[in-house]
This record gives C-alpha cells, structure tokens and sequence, in this order.
C-alpha cells in the first residue's frame, strides 16, 4: 500500500514586536495648602436690659364719711296713747288705720222688734274705717244720733237715745235705738244722721233710714 504524505508543517510564527511604552509622567508638584482663615471670636451678647420693677400703687386716701346730721329732738313729750277697748271674745286682731285720716261710715237700720204702737228697740248696724282699714277702738261715747223730719203721730224722736251699745271687734258696731221719754213708734220713715268722733279727733258721718210699720 501506498504511504500517505507526512502533513506539511505551519510555518513557526515571529513573535511580535513589542510597542515601546511611554515614559511616564512626573509628578505634578503638590499644591501648598492655603492656611484656613481664623475663626472670628464670636461676639459677646449684650446684657438684656431688666425691666423696671413697677412702682406700687398709691394707698387709697381714706374719704372720710360725711357726719350725720343732728336731729333736734322736741324739748316736749308726746302723750302717751289711750289705752284701746278690750276685745270681744272670738273678735278678729285690731287692725291699725294710718293716723290723721277721715273716717268713713256705712250704716244700715233694721226696724226689728220695734212696730207701730210698741216701745221695743230699732236696731243701726254702723261700719267704720278710715283709708280702707277698720277703725276698732271706739265706745258709746264716740257716737251721736240725730232723727229729723217729724213722722205723722210720733211724740218723740231717738235722738241720743242708744240703748244699747256693742262693738264687734272688725270696725262694725251694732246699735239700738227707741224714742226718749218712752213714747211709742209710730209708722213711717224716719230719717237719721250718725256722727262719730274718735279719740284722735277724727270723724266722719253717715245716713240712715229706719222704717216702722
């Protein structure tokens, strides 16, 4: 057999030239530090000026209070007060009246037991007050009664003739009244005036009408 040819060999490569390298570089020279500035001294506060202290208030002057007048008293004494009637058992409280007052009266006449012929009393309901509140201190003396205009028949009138006399208590007094000098009723309208007087000397009157059948 034929031999087979040796293989043919590469041609050995040259080595490459090598590139000349730079030659290095010289060193800058170094930069000389710049001295750093001085740190100015930080400058002192000013002292912070105190507020003045305030000044305390001025004492209040005392005001001195105006002195009261003197009061002249009456070298007099006022009399001392009547002493009031006693109260009627079961009678409601005195009510006080405001001094110096006008009395007013309301009067009422009720024939009663008293007819044409008879002697027997009339009855006079009298109410007193002075400014609105019941006046209750007063007596039988403290009253008049004047009949007027003569009635057809009669003999005598009931002027000043109570018989009997009493006080309630409330400002209401109840009255009995007949002819003087025993004389009896005779029919008809009599006609009468009733006059009070307090102790005080206050006063008032009022009409009243009596009718006997």
């Amino acid at each position: 057999m034929a031999k087979k040819p040796a293989p043919k060999k590469a041609p050995a490569k040259k080595p490459a030239a090598k590139k000349p390298q730079p030659s290095p570089k010289k060193p800058a020279p170094a930069k000389k530090p710049v001295p750093a500035k001085k740190a100015s001294p930080p400058k002192k506060a000013a002292p912070a000026k105190s507020a003045p202290a305030p000044k305390p208030a001025p004492a209040p002057v005392p005001v001195k209070k105006a002195e009261p007048t003197p009061v002249m008293k009456p070298v007099y004494e006022a009399p001392p007060p009547k002493p009031a009637a006693p109260a009627m058992p079961g009678a409601a409280p005195k009510a006080s009246a405001p001094g110096n007052s006008a009395l007013t009266l309301a009067c009422q006449a009720s024939a009663g037991a008293a007819a044409n012929g008879n002697t027997h009393p009339a009855n006079i309901l009298v109410l007193v007050s002075s400014a609105g509140w019941p006046v209750t201190d007063l007596t039988k003396d403290h009253f008049t009664i004047m009949e007027y205009f003569e009635v057809p028949g009669q003999q005598a009138p009931f002027s000043n003739n109570i018989t009997s006399f009493r006080n309630v208590g409330t400002g209401a007094y109840l009255l009995q009244v007949k002819p003087i000098t025993g004389a009896p009723w005779r029919t008809g309208h009599h006609l009468a005036q009733v006059l009070v007087s307090s102790a005080d000397d206050r006063q008032g009157q009022g009409a009243v009408k009596l009718i006997i059948r």
